[in-house]
């Protein structure tokens, strides 16, 4: 699995066409391990807001308590695994319209790989540095979206053409699903979870 994901920041294209090439039995394995690669926004962010904090301009350090913290965290994390699932589905769902093959666990699979730079990201939420992790966070998404193109046309034995088409819906579907997630994240904080922040 390390090997894959090396590949994939390093090329690609030949990655995607090695792992298009796995049996079914081990794609199936290959699920487990982002289960636990999405933890490492999520414990990455507990530590930086309760232990660091951030920091706006000159002012002091913004930090959040341990006990809100953790619902937060946790409801992040599986907003994170909700998204693998759920687009990993649609990734599923929609390949009958593109003549692809697929099996529900392929979409899981392959929507894990392509967020795999997003989640190797949340490392440096640990020590919030806003401006720094912002354009971190936009180069990983950046990437995890040409992933997505790069990985259909392969993953999904679909050609080019309709491999673009096919990506293009599923990145719609995944802004949609950003959407929903700050709605929620903002119904969350104002009735559920607010955050309560330190002196």
């Amino acid at each position: 699995m390390i090997g894959h994901i090396f590949g994939l920041l390093h090329n690609p294209e030949a990655e995607w066409k090695k792992i298009a090439a796995l049996p079914d039995e081990s794609l199936k394995r290959m699920s487990i391990y982002f289960i636990f690669l999405a933890l490492i926004p999520a414990i990455g962010f507990y530590i930086g807001t309760t232990q660091f904090g951030w920091t706006i301009g000159s002012g002091d350090p913004v930090r959040i308590t341990e006990g809100s913290a953790i619902p937060l965290i946790v409801l992040f994390y599986f907003a994170l695994m909700g998204a693998l699932i759920f687009i990993g589905l649609m990734v599923h769902w929609m390949s009958k319209t593109y003549s692809a093959e697929s099996h529900a666990y392929k979409g899981f699979v392959f929507m894990g790989l392509c967020c795999t730079p997003v989640f190797l990201a949340g490392i440096f939420a640990a020590y919030p540095i806003w401006w720094l992790d912002i354009l971190i966070a936009i180069a990983a998404c950046s990437y995890a979206i040409r992933l997505i193109y790069l990985g259909i046309p392969d993953m999904m034995n679909v050609p080019e053409d309709l491999g673009f088409l096919y990506a293009s819906a599923v990145f719609a579907v995944a802004l949609v699903y950003v959407v929903v997630v700050l709605v929620g994240t903002v119904l969350v904080w104002e009735y559920v979870a607010a955050p309560v922040f330190t002196n």
